[in-house]
């Protein structure tokens, strides 16, 4: 929450993300004027446009105006007095599990919600407006991002359920899609197929686990210092830490994507079932698990030559962690040419440091 004393007037304005839910939801307002301190409880209620705070006291008023998914908080006591507001629907994230990481990679402590984060609960929701941004939420359920949200950004949240199909969903259209400092807990459900599916989101530190498949990315995604990690794999699950099923323009650089045995990869480029796979970087990453760890994009003799073009594997880490070989067979697989592969080493193991071949 930040908040400032308006000079003179004895006005405390506060900022919090209150989650906008149909039948009202209660906070608490603390208010204290000279040595006496009173708490009342006020309820905010929605009726799809304005919301309006009651409060049982006239000692203290309080309104709160939607804005979105967020709305502003406006409290008023006497010149003598301070007041505070905690949301009572609020939590912290848990922590999740996190491996032994090579230094200077992406990991739990500095992806996801940032420590000290109070986040406001509510359930499922879908947005329709542009420019839309979504702060300091808990979001118990789906997150869908509406064919008109253009630029809707996201941070400082938890999205998490085991119910979506993909916990944010943003193939209806929409483009500048920005997931910022968040996490994504899929809540090891396996019916589900993805943390986030679309086309032209940016995801900067976010921290996915206990999804089917970390992410389903295509045209126009930039994925950037975020860890993958801990998914939901069963003994038919064909889990990919980044599956890419077809791209014009996709970047993949500096995250942790691990992924554990039963796993498919950290990182497929599943040329077989796409028209176009083009453009693409996949650079300072580490990366460690699958049958392959990362599946290129063109295998000579099988896919179709003419759907490839400027694909690069350059400078990423692989690590040993799960499999001597980093993947159960090896680290790389369907790289032939026009494929570029340079600059990749071994990130721990009897080869650290030495260039994977």
């Amino acid at each position: 929450m930040r908040s400032r004393w308006a000079a003179g007037r004895g006005v405390l304005i506060a900022t919090a993300g209150v989650a906008l839910v149909a039948g009202g939801v209660s906070y608490t307002v603390i208010a204290t004027a000279n040595a006496d301190t009173t708490s009342i409880t006020c309820t905010r209620t929605d009726d799809g446009t304005t919301d309006v705070t009651s409060c049982p006291s006239n000692r203290v008023t309080a309104t709160v105006t939607a804005a979105g998914p967020t709305v502003t908080q406006t409290v008023t006591a006497t010149a003598s007095s301070t007041a505070s507001i905690s949301s009572a629907a609020s939590s912290s994230p848990s922590p999740s599990p996190s491996p032994t990481l090579s230094s200077g990679f992406p990991n739990a402590s500095n992806t996801g919600v940032p420590a000290g984060t109070v986040l406001t609960k509510r359930g499922s929701l879908t947005v329709t407006q542009p420019n839309t941004v979504i702060d300091s939420m808990e979001i118990d359920g789906c997150l869908t991002i509406g064919s008109t949200a253009n630029n809707v950004t996201v941070k400082n949240s938890l999205i998490r359920s085991k119910d979506c199909t993909w916990n944010i969903d943003d193939t209806a259209g929409a483009t500048g899609l920005k997931v910022i400092d968040s996490e994504i807990d899929g809540l090891g459900g396996t019916t589900g197929d993805a943390g986030i599916h679309g086309y032209g989101y940016t995801l900067t530190r976010v921290n996915i686990h206990g999804t089917g498949d970390g992410l389903k990315v295509g045209t126009g995604d930039v994925i950037q210092d975020s860890y993958i990690h801990d998914l939901a794999i069963t003994s038919s699950s064909h889990n990919d830490g980044i599956q890419c099923l077809g791209t014009t323009s996709l970047t993949i650089n500096h995250n942790t994507i691990i992924v554990k045995a039963g796993a498919t990869s950290a990182i497929i480029l599943s040329t077989g079932s796409a028209d176009d796979m083009r453009n693409i970087m996949i650079s300072n990453n580490l990366l460690g698990g699958g049958a392959y760890t990362v599946y290129g994009g063109y295998q000579a003799g099988k896919d179709v030559l003419s759907r490839v073009s400027n694909i690069q594997i350059l400078n990423n880490q692989f690590t040993t962690q799960i499999f001597p070989n980093s993947g159960y067979w090896g680290p790389l697989t369907s790289t032939s040419s026009p494929v570029i592969v340079s600059g990749n080493v071994w990130a721990d193991g009897a080869n650290a440091g030495k260039v994977v071949s």
